[in-house]
């Protein structure tokens, strides 16, 4: 059995079931940046660094402050004791993509990951680093120092 509609109704009706898909393209994702053939995210690559998505983001500057003469040491990791990266002058600038919790240097724990000069990466201290807008390394980027 075949339903005839007229055609101003047939107009209406493909103009909703239109309108109903286009919303649930939205709702289920819409378009996506990746290339074609992939879904989902990038895979992580821990050898930049971790799994954090945030720590991709473009790098926020801290300058160095409080450390005197000898200026500041970029860590493999967030501790004083792990092996020296690179440095970074008094009042020089350290690219920061992310902090984290670390042993404590001078009483703060906080130690930010980035780059010093686009070449060296590492760890430095919170404690002698002024500035703001780096997210802490795997969290969502609401949370903000």
């Amino acid at each position: 059995m075949f339903v005839v509609l007229r055609p101003g109704v047939l107009m209406k009706v493909l103009a909703a079931t239109g309108f109903a898909a286009f919303l649930l393209f939205l709702l289920l994702g819409g378009l996506t940046s990746a290339p074609a053939g992939s879904s989902g995210p990038p895979p992580a690559n821990p050898a930049a660094g971790g799994s954090d998505l945030l720590a991709r983001t473009a790098p926020t500057p801290y300058v160095v402050a409080g450390a005197g003469k000898n200026g500041l040491n970029v860590r493999s990791c967030a501790a004083a004791t792990c092996r020296r990266t690179g440095w970074v002058a008094e009042g020089g600038t350290f690219e920061a993509e992310c902090w984290t919790h670390g042993t404590p240097a001078s009483g703060d724990d906080r130690w930010l990951r980035g780059q010093v000069d686009g070449q060296h990466t590492g760890y430095a201290a919170g404690h002698f680093l002024r500035g703001s807008g780096a997210p802490e390394c795997g969290t969502s980027a609401a949370r903000r120092t």
